[in-house]
């Protein structure tokens, strides 16, 4: 079954001279319920593909199917409700508020699906972070505020879990276990993960490897053999 379906996908930015062209008739479809990595280069397109997939930003032309519902014509108000009720995101800078608990962080974003204070704690659970429930931002470390960030990317059990390069502002053991966490809740949770990457290596992990340059794919590619978190070296 496929998750999206994209159809002579385009988006540009700017007008006349400063025009520029982000995205050039991309046609894919994406699986349901696989690792799959987005890897190029930066301004490859690969972050303005992650925001049209998320209902963050709508394209110039063409069409995104989300199983059989053409979530490019949403309005402002089914765009937000599309990400409340089907996506998780997970990005580069972890954007936890400083006054508020790891609990808290994961609660105020669950509030808005209307999960429980538990089901906040569960997803901490999830990722590791059982013991660090009534910590603050400053109390943790970068890979423990990332994980909280997960935390609320999950609580709502998304079907989709949208990362935008989540080990980019961390070092390589923790990065490592990051990357482990995803990789964790895709096989236990079965949520389809798509991650945007630069690094080669990260993107050994993948089930599937689409590879993107200026704004065009250029190759798409199936790993017989995905690599553990635990096995990337770079």
């Amino acid at each position: 079954m496929n998750l999206f379906t994209i159809s002579d996908l385009s988006k540009e930015y700017g007008d006349g001279s400063a025009k520029v062209i982000a995205l050039k008739n991309i046609n894919l479809t994406i699986p349901q319920g696989k690792f799959i990595a987005i890897l190029g280069a930066s301004g490859s397109g690969k972050s303005t593909l992650l925001n049209m997939l998320g209902c963050m930003d709508t394209p110039t032309s063409g069409k995104i199917l989300f199983h059989d519902t053409n979530i490019t014509s949403f309005n402002k108000a089914q765009m937000t409700n599309f990400r409340a009720e089907h996506i998780g995101f997970v990005f580069q800078s972890y954007n936890l508020l400083p006054d508020l608990t790891a609990t808290e962080n994961v609660e105020f974003s669950t509030e808005l699906a209307g999960l429980s204070r538990k089901e906040a704690q569960n997803a901490l659970g999830l990722v590791g972070l059982s013991d660090r429930i009534n910590h603050y931002p400053a109390e943790l470390s970068g890979g423990e505020q990332q994980r909280v960030s997960i935390a609320r990317a999950i609580a709502k059990n998304p079907e989709v879990l949208l990362c935008d390069e989540p080990t980019g502002a961390l070092d390589f053991n923790t990065g490592i276990m990051v990357l482990e966490v995803l990789k964790q809740i895709h096989k236990e949770r079965k949520t389809s993960v798509l991650l945007i990457t630069h690094n080669q290596e990260i993107a050994k992990m993948a089930d599937v490897v689409i590879s993107l340059g200026s704004g065009e794919i250029q190759n798409i590619t199936e790993n017989e053999s995905p690599l553990s978190a635990s096995e990337l070296t770079w």
